[in-house]
């Protein structure tokens, strides 16, 4: 028998830092057929990327309607392979009931859209600002993310690859897989590419699908992906 004297002392946990892209889903008409159809239609376009994809739900459109009803919402993201993690914005009256069922209510910190426009231009124009650089090809199933800085990407991205930055990205290789720039909400960022074929693109949350860029310029010559009143653009520069 070991007594509790004889125990050996040992750490059970240990809290890490880790990046972990979130979608935030800003609901803009309380409309139920609508939301599910629309999530349907979305997630239909690029299936691989909502799966188990955590996602954030925004109320500041819908703050003046009252309480919601979250279970179902929960069950609706569900049904769509996402998991409904927390709320931001919103009344008080959608707090509570978020509350009643388990949903946290997450304040927006640093990261936040309005705080990255808000920076002092002399920290977004530094000279000495880091940049990530790739020069190897991005298989499928690789993640490569550029924490607080720009990322430039020389070789090809696979189809199921993903990059991720802070700031903008750059690729000069076919891209054909998943590119998230302004990751935590800055919302000047860009995606400069030569040749996109791109399963997924997103500018601080925004995203298009492959289906949405079908739309978009064609023709030779450097595109860039930028976000202007709330929606992505494609132009060839």
């Amino acid at each position: 028998m070991i007594t509790s004297s004889a125990r050996v002392e040992k750490a059970c946990l240990q809290f890490k830092a880790s990046f972990l892209p979130i979608t935030v889903l800003q609901i803009t008409c309380y409309d139920w057929e609508g939301i599910e159809q629309q999530l349907l239609d979305t997630v239909h376009n690029a299936p691989p990327f909502f799966i188990n994809l955590p996602v954030i739900i925004d109320l500041d459109k819908i703050k003046t309607l009252g309480t919601l009803n979250f279970i179902k919402l929960k069950e609706i993201l569900l049904t769509n392979k996402m998991t409904l993690i927390g709320i931001r914005g919103g009344s008080d009256e959608q707090h509570l009931a978020a509350a009643m069922v388990g949903l946290p209510i997450l304040i927006a910190g640093k990261s936040s859209a309005p705080e990255a426009v808000q920076q002092p231009k002399q920290k977004e124009d530094s000279a000495v600002r880091l940049t990530k650089l790739v020069t190897t090809p991005i298989r499928s199933g690789m993640q490569v993310y550029a924490k607080e800085s720009d990322l430039i990407v020389t070789a090809a991205v696979s189809q199921g690859a993903e990059l991720l930055a802070d700031g903008n990205i750059h690729i000069y290789g076919p891209l054909r897989g998943r590119v998230l720039a302004g990751v935590q909400g800055n919302l000047q960022s860009r995606i400069f590419c030569r040749a996109l074929d791109a399963e997924l693109v997103s500018i601080a949350g925004y995203y298009l699908t492959k289906e949405d860029m079908l739309q978009s310029p064609t023709g030779d010559g450097m595109r860039q992906i930028y976000l202007e009143n709330e929606q992505i653009r494609i132009e060839i520069l």
